[in-house]
């Protein structure tokens, strides 16, 4: 798979999410947009931080920021957005759904390991 850059439409249902842009005292701050294409840059393409082209900021920077969201459950809420509009837009479709074996409960009603390790 290619990587792209997040578009102008993609861009618009994710940036409610992301922190503030703090305002310009001092030492320029990095682009929010550039350090989420960084962050898909990795994702995507499979490199270490340490390849994150410098376009996208330095490598540090890029990563601080990928830490930030894990931390603060950004991702999820990005996610949810995206899912939701994709319900919308009707662009998923759950009618043929499957579900793993690992996750029915086993006999006797006792609680499969996996089952146990999740809660």
């Amino acid at each position: 798979m290619s990587f792209q850059e997040i578009d102008d439409v993609l861009w618009k249902s994710i940036e409610p999410y992301l922190p503030p842009q703090k305002p310009h005292t001092g030492r320029p701050h990095a682009d929010l947009r550039k350090l989420m294409n960084g962050i898909l840059y990795v994702v995507t393409t499979g490199c270490t931080w340490k390849d994150v082209p410098r376009i996208y900021g330095s490598k540090s920077t890029v990563h601080r920021f990928h830490l930030y969201l894990c931390e603060h459950g950004t991702y999820q809420k990005i996610f949810n957005e995206l899912l939701n509009k994709g319900y919308d837009l009707k662009k998923i479709d759950l009618s043929h759904c499957f579900i793993d074996t690992k996750d029915v409960p086993a006999k006797k009603g006792e609680t499969s390991v996996m089952m146990a390790t999740r809660k």
